[in-house]
């Protein structure tokens, strides 16, 4: 049987891959969590979310002259970041999309208070080589979004390679303790048989050092899961260190509280300043270990990071994604890989 879910790496050639969908209805004020995690994005971003609190994307209007909405906007760079992942020859899948309803029915009202979003496909999701692990979200608003999933899941993930598993859940309403084990994609990178798990210490986003400790026990001893304490100011891993191809690494050294991870230390390293980081310009796409697509926006034009990577042989595809970044995340964010060659 064919292999359809496989990842060994962040560089291993890109067959197939998931892309999000411009779907979602913003967190309303009533959600306690919300300005606590509001804080990893710029001011400016920060202010438009608390405005357009509690609406669905279609009805966030961006441009009163032309009527463009969030909807729009966000589809828009989706279309051309698919264009793009055709040209080379990716695969791409998208998430059965859902609607306000459909959250009711299956979690009751009160879940729209978290809203959902199903343009970042990545933290749902964990792919480990042949292992595929349903996420327990700290972040209520993609706690939904896994439904998205269930056809693609059920279809793949039945292949007897395949092992496929699900997280204890926290509730989808109501207070995390402390203690829960909490993961999300954005914090995992992959390096063949080693394993990165991004920990924020900011508690209202991201992993928690119980997620971290849970994959390793989850994975065994085939693995080498490593801990890597981040900045309260960093959302994921995957924020501050991207990972073009073997031996040479895209990172913030500041973004780390306990420095850069020793399996890094003797790469090649990209530096970018900490200033940068909440315009997501590390948050990049690995395509094979010669094409990398990266995302720039109206903040920030990621001149640096392009002309780093074409000194070293390797064909970047800039795409502006100024709209998926308001929101607090980039061009891995929105995607979720599912096979890349070993």
């Amino acid at each position: 049987m064919k292999t359809r879910i496989f990842i060994g790496s962040e560089f291993g050639a890109l067959r197939e891959v998931i892309v999000g969908e411009a779907n979602g209805r913003n967190p309303s004020l009533e959600a306690a969590w919300l300005r606590e995690a509001l804080k990893v994005l710029p001011e400016a971003e920060r202010q438009v979310a608390i405005a357009n609190a509690g609406k669905n994307w279609s009805e966030c209007v961006v441009d009163p002259q032309t009527g463009t909405t969030e909807y729009d906007l966000i589809k828009a760079e989706n279309d051309a970041f698919v264009k793009i992942l055709e040209s080379l020859g990716v695969k791409v899948l998208r998430p059965a999309l859902f609607g306000e309803r459909d959250v009711e029915r299956r979690y009751g009202r009160e879940a729209l208070a978290n809203g959902y979003s199903q343009d970042f496909p990545r933290d749902n999701l964990i792919i480990i080589g042949s292992n595929v692990v349903e996420a327990n979200l700290r972040t209520p608003l993609r706690r939904v979004d896994i439904e998205g999933f269930r056809s693609l899941l059920m279809e793949r993930c039945m292949a007897p390679e395949v092992r496929w598993a699900a997280m204890p859940h926290v509730p989808l309403l109501g207070e995390v303790a402390d203690d829960a084990p909490l993961l999300e994609g954005g914090d995992i990178i992959v390096l063949g048989k080693t394993v990165l798990v991004g920990n924020s210490e900011n508690k209202s986003v991201g992993s928690s050092e119980a997620g971290y400790r849970w994959l390793k026990n989850y994975l065994g001893d085939g693995y080498d899961v490593i801990r890597v304490p981040l900045r309260e100011n960093v959302l994921h891993l995957d924020c501050t260190l991207s990972v073009p191809r073997n031996g040479l690494a895209i990172l913030c050294p500041e973004a780390f509280t306990e420095g850069i991870p020793d399996v890094l230390k003797d790469w090649d390293l990209i530096p970018v300043g900490m200033e940068r980081l909440p315009y997501l310009v590390v948050n990049g796409l690995p395509v094979n270990e010669n094409t990398y697509i990266m995302g720039y926006n109206n903040h920030d034009s990621n001149a640096q990071i392009r002309v780093a990577l074409e000194q070293r042989g390797i064909t970047v595809y800039p795409i502006f994604f100024g709209a998926h970044n308001a929101q607090g995340g980039s061009l891995r964010c929105a995607t979720q890989a599912l096979l890349r060659d070993a």
